[in-house]
C-alpha cells in the first residue's frame, strides 16, 4: 500500500493504539489502486476524554478496510478501492464539526464515518444537513440528521430496554432480591437520554426508584456520587457510563469498600477491556468481579460464530493485542461501509443513502460480528432495528462470561456477599 505524505493535519494514533499493534496512520491512507478511489473521511477521538473508544477501534477498522481493498475493493464500482482520509477531533464536539466540514469541502470525501459518540453526533448534524453528506457513526445513540446512520445503541430500544430486561431477568428468572433501583449514569446527552427511558421502564417493571446519582463527566473523583448511592442503599445501581467515568466510579467503590448493591450497566464504563489495566489489577479484581454485570455487544466467549471468527482474525492475523467491544464495533462498521458502497454502486449521495436503507446483514452471515439475533438492518430512525445487547460478568483472570441472553450465554450470573 502506498502512503501519502504527512502534513500538519496528520492523524496521530495514541500510545494505546500503538500498543494494540497499530501503526501510526498518516492523514491520508491511500488505497494504491488505479482509477479514482472512494474517499472515506474518518473522524475519530484519538485523544481526549473519549480516546479509549477510537484507540481500540481504529486499528480494527483500518485492518478490515485494507482487507476489503486486497480482496478486490468495491465490485459494484469496478473494483474501486477505499481511501481513508483521517482526522482527530480530540474529543471536542466543536472540532468534530470543523473537521467534518473540512473533509467534505476540502478533501471531497464521498462518505464520512468515525467513532462519533452522541455529543459529536449533535455537533456534526447541522454540517451534514447543510452539505447533504451521508455519514456512519460507530457509537451515537441517536441521529439528528437524515444523513446520519449509526451502529450505536438506541437510547430506548437499545440501552434502556437491554438494561431493564436484564434487571427483570435477574429478579424473575435468577432469584436475585432486587426491589429498589438507583440510576447512576454519565451526565451527558446519551447518559441523560438513556436514563429517562430506563427509569420509565424500571418503574413499569415494578422497581422502586431511589433518587439518582449522575456522574459529572468533568469530575476527577466520583466519590461524592458513590457516597450518595451508599446512603440510599439500593438493591441495584444501573445506567450508561463512559470508560473514563467508569474508572473513577470503580475507584470510588473500591476506596469506600462498597459492595452491597448490584452494579449493572453499559457500556465502556462496565465492559471495556482497558478497565483492568487502568484501574490496576488489584482494584479491578476487587470491584469488577464482585456484584457487577456489564452490558456489551461483544464477548469473545459468546456463542456467535461470526464474532468468534473476527476475534481470532484480529488476534492472529492483524496481531491486535486489544480486542474488545470497540474493536469489534469498528470492524463491523468497516463491513457496513463495504455493504453500503456495494449497494449504492455509485458515489452519488442519494445512492449512498439508499445503500444504507438496503443494508441487511442477517444473523449467521460471516460478516455479522455483533450480538444481533435479528441481524443488522437500519430502522426508519437510522438506528439499528435490533437494539439488543448481551450482559457479561468479569472473571478473576480478566476474561468475561456471557450470562444474558440465554441464546448466547455460557455461564450463570453470580453474586458475592
Amino acid at each position: 500500500m502506498s502512503v501519502g505524505s504527512i502534513n500538519r493535519r496528520t492523524f496521530t494514533v495514541g500510545a494505546a493504539a500503538l500498543t494494540a499493534g497499530a501503526v501510526a496512520s498518516p492523514y491520508v491512507r491511500r488505497a494504491g489502486a488505479q482509477g479514482a478511489p472512494i474517499r472515506v473521511g474518518v473522524i475519530n477521538s484519538m485523544s481526549g476524554s473519549l480516546a479509549a473508544y477510537s484507540q481500540e477501534g481504529h486499528p480494527a477498522f483500518v485492518y478490515l478496510i485494507d482487507k476489503i481493498n486486497a480482496e478486490g475493493g468495491i465490485k459494484s464500482m469496478g473494483g474501486a478501492k477505499i481511501e481513508l482520509v483521517m482526522a482527530d477531533d480530540t474529543s471536542q464536539p466543536a472540532r468534530t464539526a470543523t473537521e467534518a466540514r473540512r473533509l467534505i469541502t476540502e478533501e471531497k470525501v464521498d462518505l464520512l464515518t468515525g467513532s462519533l459518540l452522541s455529543a459529536q453526533m449533535l455537533a456534526i448534524s447541522p454540517v451534514l444537513d447543510e452539505l447533504q453528506q451521508p455519514c456512519l457513526s460507530v457509537w451515537a445513540g441517536g441521529s439528528k440528521s437524515p444523513f446520519l446512520y449509526t451502529l450505536g445503541y438506541h437510547y430506548d430500544r437499545g440501552y434502556a430496554k437491554s438494561m431493564a430486561d436484564f434487571a427483570v431477568f435477574l429478579r424473575d428468572k435468577k432469584g436475585f432480591a432486587l426491589k429498589t433501583f438507583t440510576p447512576c449514569y454519565s451526565n451527558y446527552e446519551a447518559g441523560q437520554q438513556t436514563n429517562n427511558f430506563l427509569v420509565d421502564r424500571m418503574k413499569k417493571a415494578g422497581f422502586e426508584v431511589l433518587g439518582e446519582a449522575p456522574l459529572d463527566t468533568k469530575a476527577q473523583d466520583q466519590t461524592p456520587a458513590m457516597i450518595r448511592i451508599r446512603s440510599m442503599k439500593p438493591d441495584l445501581v444501573m445506567g450508561l457510563v463512559t470508560p473514563r467515568d467508569g474508572i473513577l466510579m470503580h475507584q470510588a467503590r473500591y476506596n469506600l469498600a462498597y459492595h452491597n448493591s448490584i452494579f449493572a450497566g453499559g457500556t465502556g464504563g462496565y465492559s471495556d477491556l482497558t478497565l483492568w489495566r487502568d484501574l490496576s489489577p488489584d482494584i479491578a479484581k476487587a470491584v469488577l468481579t464482585r456484584n457487577l454485570f456489564a452490558m456489551t455487544g461483544f464477548s469473545a466467549s459468546a456463542n456467535i460464530s461470526g464474532m468468534q471468527k473476527i476475534v481470532t482474525e484480529l488476534r492472529d492475523v492483524a496481531k491486535l493485542k486489544l480486542i474488545g467491544q470497540s474493536a469489534i464495533q469498528s470492524a463491523q462498521a468497516a463491513r457496513v461501509v463495504q455493504r453500503v458502497l456495494e449497494a449504492a454502486g455509485s458515489r452519488d449521495k442519494k445512492a449512498l443513502l439508499e445503500g444504507f436503507k438496503k443494508l441487511d446483514i442477517k444473523f449467521g452471515d460471516p460478516d455479522l460480528y455483533l450480538s444481533k439475533p435479528s441481524g443488522l438492518k437500519f430502522a426508519d430512525d437510522r438506528l439499528l432495528e435490533d437494539g439488543s445487547a448481551m450482559f457479561v460478568q468479569w472473571m478473576e483472570n480478566q476474561s468475561q462470561q456471557v450470562i444474558f441472553p440465554d441464546q448466547f450465554a455460557n455461564a450463570q450470573p453470580r453474586a458475592k456477599a
